[in-house]
């Protein structure tokens, strides 16, 4: 799993990095990275924010857990050379504070780190930065009215540094936008459907695996409405694939109405009739090789709305061309 990485610049977040004196005269550095419930700038069409139980697992992880206790190091422009003390030897203390996630760090005090008190100090440093990476049931994707997109963490699944940075610098999103177009244009389908009665394909390779906690979300706000989901991959049906798919969905694997592995041979429409389905919806990334009725194409890198779900549901859908990867 990739670790995502955000950034807090003093400007905007005056608890970020800061330098505190001790009675004794000792410089430690202190900090707040993340802060609970605050929410990120736009990381590519979606806000970001952290519940304040989002790193508790993390927190409370036992030495004698078969990953041992959590290690964390304190980087510079998290550069892993650029090390000044971490966790596992009691210079970077980590807690939970009702603001945020806070720390606290004892620079080894070698050229670097004086050098990084010093900058901090001055306010050369920018900001700090923490890299993660989120629990796959971790997370929760809304929408709000005027169709801006919060992800919320809820449990994370890896701390894998903190850093001090010269520069904030806001990555582009983990979640393509692809995904996150395709996501509320099937939202808006699935609810404009307020009688529900829609079956919905959803591709797994290149779609849901492209942006896992999106797709999962979007299969219980779905399943809610009392639409049917389903998973009709081209994965050969393996018990290796199996566990793969069960493993990948998680949680929501029990809310699909079935998972078809129709095999690279045979076409998904033939495979969801074989299965006694008609599919309504399409979400994949390669609509182009599920022929219609007739053997015309559905068209390219589109969700394709049979009229099986009637006009209303084929003209909202028409209104909301899909890219789903």
């Amino acid at each position: 799993m990739e670790p995502e990485r955000r950034y807090l610049p003093i400007a905007d977040n005056a608890d970020a990095i800061q330098v505190e004196t001790r009675d004794d005269g000792k410089k430690l550095l202190a900090g707040i990275s993340p802060p609970w419930e605050s929410l990120s700038v736009d990381l590519g069409g979606f806000r970001e924010k952290f519940v304040a139980s989002a790193f508790d697992k993390i927190l409370g992880r036992h030495r004698n857990d078969p990953r041992g206790s959590v290690d964390v190091p304190f980087l510079f422009n998290h550069d892993a050379s650029f090390i000044t003390g971490r966790t596992s030897n009691g210079r970077l203390t980590l807690e939970k504070t009702p603001k945020g996630l806070g720390y606290t760090h004892e620079p080894l005090l070698t050229t670097q780190g004086r050098d990084l008190l010093l900058m901090v100090e001055d306010r050369t440093i920018y900001g700090a930065s923490f890299a993660f990476s989120v629990q796959p049931n971790g997370e929760q994707w809304t929408e709000d009215g005027k169709g801006g997109v919060l992800r919320t963490i809820v449990e994370a699944d890896g701390l894998y540094d903190i850093s001090a940075v010269t520069r904030a610098a806001y990555p582009t999103a983990s979640v393509g936008m692809r995904s996150l177009d395709a996501w509320k244009a099937a939202r808006g389908v699935v609810a404009a459907r307020a009688e529900g009665n829609l079956t919905v394909s959803l591709d797994f390779d290149g779609t849901f695996t492209a942006a896992p906690g999106l797709w999962r979300s979007f299969i219980q706000d779905a399943t809610a409405r009392g639409t049917k989901v389903v998973c009709i991959t081209r994965r050969e049906d393996t018990e290796e694939n199996r566990s793969q798919l069960l493993t990948a969905f998680g949680d929501v694997y029990a809310a699909l109405d079935r998972v078809v592995m129709c095999g690279a041979a045979t076409q998904k429409r033939d495979a969801a009739a074989a299965a006694g389905l008609e599919v309504d919806i399409w979400i994949d990334d390669s609509p182009e090789k599920i022929p219609a009725a007739g053997g015309d194409p559905v068209g390219t890198r589109s969700v394709k709305v049979s009229t099986l779900a009637g006009q209303k549901a084929a003209a909202a859908a028409a209104a909301m061309r899909l890219h789903a990867r």
